[in-house]
């Protein structure tokens, strides 16, 4: 269970998140709630959560500074989910909104039955994106202290330069992470303040995205008559969600396979230092099945989740018949045939197509300048990670230990919802927890402190504190 932070508290005592996946719309009620509550233990944070402790750092003076994934927090509230709906995704593609009515009314049905199942009404929500060119930058800055001792002013105008410039090019902030401070010569300093030096550095990790995408998001949301008090990127929260806290200190990269785009999430010596997403996910190795099996696309996608599989088809596998026939639906010149194929032809269609999306993903962490700091373990995540098998080709592509990730179990949630084709949705309630600059700026949109209508609220929410 997820202990309260000031960030959450922030947003009052009850949280509402909402994913907009390319194939499935979630959205999660949770209340905070006084004392301990356990829970059945389900994924690797379920001991560290399950009565409410925290699991990151004190933050330093003023909020700043605390490192992920490590230290403790005392007792404090924890959070139950109240209401939950869920639905296939309507209007989206590779993460991209295309439609804007479709979505509107399939946010409307998932926030609906939530809502109905709360007993409350929803306003303010945390949403999780993977749309718009999500970018990473890893930078530093830095402010003079001319021999004085550092003060809370100095960090903030560090904070804020970084800030700055993460925005220059005309990109959304979503996240502005603290990587550590450097005071002169001494590097991996923790708490800087009241320290006496020359120059004060810090390093900061910044993830951006292209504006349109996500004002097209406000947009759909303000038609649903909701506001978005937070966007976040998908690839952030799942990771959050699945990976354990000594993965995160040791390093590990979180690869999340949906429906229609890849994302992946690299963390190293505990903090968050890459992000990235790829337009392309399980929907890839449906469309290959259903133009080889020339039948229709709900028809491919039963056949993958039923009898698909990554294992090479020469392999002898206990309890695997490769001969086996399977029989689907061929739909063609107004009349439905039966046609046939064996799991070992199957895999033959699948394991290219899941081959192409694992060399991508590793192109992009080699070029990301961090493949050699992804850690000793990935770990696979979201709906399109269940295909049998893809641990195991994971583990031979990358060449070292590869494990499916599902997020904690979350006392109102239902076992079914505790997988990982949801753990983008369970891990924006942690990313909640985690301290985040941009919470400075685009918080100030819940707090309504920002002057004029909706629109214009959110208009300089996007384009000004983002």
């Amino acid at each position: 269970m997820f202990g309260r932070s000031k960030q959450a508290s922030k947003m009052g005592s009850t949280v509402a998140v909402i994913d907009l996946g390319t194939t499935k719309f979630t959205c999660l009620i949770g209340e905070w709630v006084d004392g301990a509550m356990p829970v059945a233990q389900s994924g690797p944070l379920s001991n560290s959560f399950a009565n409410g402790a925290r699991s990151t750092d004190e933050l330093g003076p003023e909020g700043y500074g605390g490192r992920e994934g490590t230290g403790s927090r005392p007792l404090g509230s924890v959070l139950r989910i109240i209401g939950y709906g869920h639905q296939r995704a309507r209007g989206m593609k590779a993460g991209v909104l295309i439609d804007l009515d479709a979505a509107e009314n399939a946010v409307r049905d998932v926030v609906s039955q939530a809502e109905k199942m709360a007993g409350h009404r929803v306003e303010n929500v945390v949403v999780s994106v993977s749309c718009g060119r999500l970018q990473s930058l890893n930078y530093t800055t830095s402010v003079r202290l001319n021999g004085h001792g550092v003060r809370p002013s100095h960090i903030d105008e560090v904070m804020v330069a970084g800030r700055d410039y993460a925005a220059e090019d005309g990109r959304a902030l979503l996240h502005l992470m603290p990587l550590g401070y450097t005071l002169d010569e001494a590097t991996g300093v923790v708490d800087p303040i009241n320290m006496v030096g020359d120059l004060l550095e810090l390093d900061l990790h910044a993830v951006t995205a292209d504006i349109s995408p996500l004002k097209n998001i406000a947009l759909l949301l303000e038609r649903c008559h909701l506001r978005a008090a937070r966007i976040m990127a998908t690839s952030y929260a799942s990771a959050l969600a699945v990976a354990d806290l000594s993965e995160i200190e040791l390093g590990t990269t979180v690869i999340d396979i949906g429906g229609g785009t890849t994302k992946l999430a690299l963390f190293a010596n505990g903090y968050f230092v890459h992000s990235d997403a790829i337009a392309i996910g399980g929907d890839l190795i449906s469309f290959e099945i259903a133009q080889a099996l020339n039948c229709p696309l709900q028809e491919a996608e039963r056949i993958k989740v039923l009898y698909g599989s990554a294992f090479s088809a020469g392999m002898k596998l206990e309890g695997t018949d490769w001969d086996k026939p399977i029989q689907y639906s061929i739909v063609g010149e107004g009349q439905v045939t039966e046609g046939q194929i064996s799991a070992a032809q199957l895999a033959d269609i699948i394991r290219p197509k899941v081959q192409h999306i694992l060399s991508l993903v590793m192109d992009r962490l080699n070029n990301s300048g961090f493949g050699g700091h992804s850690g000793q373990r990935l770990i696979l995540t979201g709906g399109g990670s269940q295909l049998n098998g893809l641990a195991e080709f994971a583990s031979e592509i990358f060449s070292k230990p590869v494990r499916l990730g599902a997020p904690p179990a979350i006392s109102g949630l239902p076992p079914e919802m505790l997988g990982g084709a949801f753990s983008s949705s369970i891990g924006l309630f942690e990313a909640l927890q985690r301290y985040d600059l941009a919470d400075e700026f685009t918080m100030k949109v819940a707090r309504g402190q920002h002057q004029g209508g909706y629109w214009s609220r959110m208009g300089t929410w996007l384009k000004d504190s983002f």
